[in-house]
């Protein structure tokens, strides 16, 4: 009796993880699905980026993560923001946990490793790449709407090459 108590906790438990975990997987891709930005294998944002003069956003975030999902609702879902973004920049969607591949510069790495190379410990981070594919910053945590959009202006419009943010932020 004992023995076969522990089966039916062990199944329930399997099919409770297996459904969350499924729950976990579409949340992700809903997301990634409803945020209408010009989303791009990395190996395809660097490519284009370059033949087009624009810039990479890589969004690292993760399945479980509070303020990405802030992140996703109350800033992304902003039309100035979408607007701004998809004009002059390719973004690439980061799992930080993921053990999907991605190519960057000619080697394919999972997008965990990916993360733990750039030294992305929290989520979400914005790392930005000028046109070459080289990194121009990064920046962890939540940022509210109207920060991202300065944020957004500074690296799109190339300021980041002569002045500090602060010194862009106050014109």
């Amino acid at each position: 009796m004992q023995f076969l108590s522990k089966i039916g906790a062990g199944i329930l438990l399997f099919i409770l993880s297996s459904s969350f975990t499924g729950f976990a997987q579409n949340s992700e891709n809903s997301a990634k699905d409803t945020i209408p930005f010009n989303w791009k294998s990395m190996e395809e944002a660097r490519e284009l980026a370059q033949q087009e003069g624009k810039k990479v956003l890589i969004y690292a975030n993760a399945v479980w993560c509070t303020y990405c999902k802030k992140q996703e609702k109350e800033v992304f879902s902003q039309q100035n923001v979408q607007d701004l973004t998809n004009e002059h920049f390719y973004t690439v969607w980061l799992d930080i946990e993921s053990e999907e591949k991605l190519i960057f510069r000619g080697e394919e790495v999972s997008q965990r490793d990916f993360a733990r190379a750039m030294r992305i410990t929290g989520t979400p981070t914005f790392i930005f790449l000028d046109s070459k594919g080289e990194i121009i910053a990064g920046q962890p945590g939540f940022i509210p709407e109207d920060l991202y959009l300065q944020i957004l202006r500074f690296v799109s419009t190339d300021a980041y090459l002569d002045q500090s943010f602060e010194e862009f932020a106050e014109l």
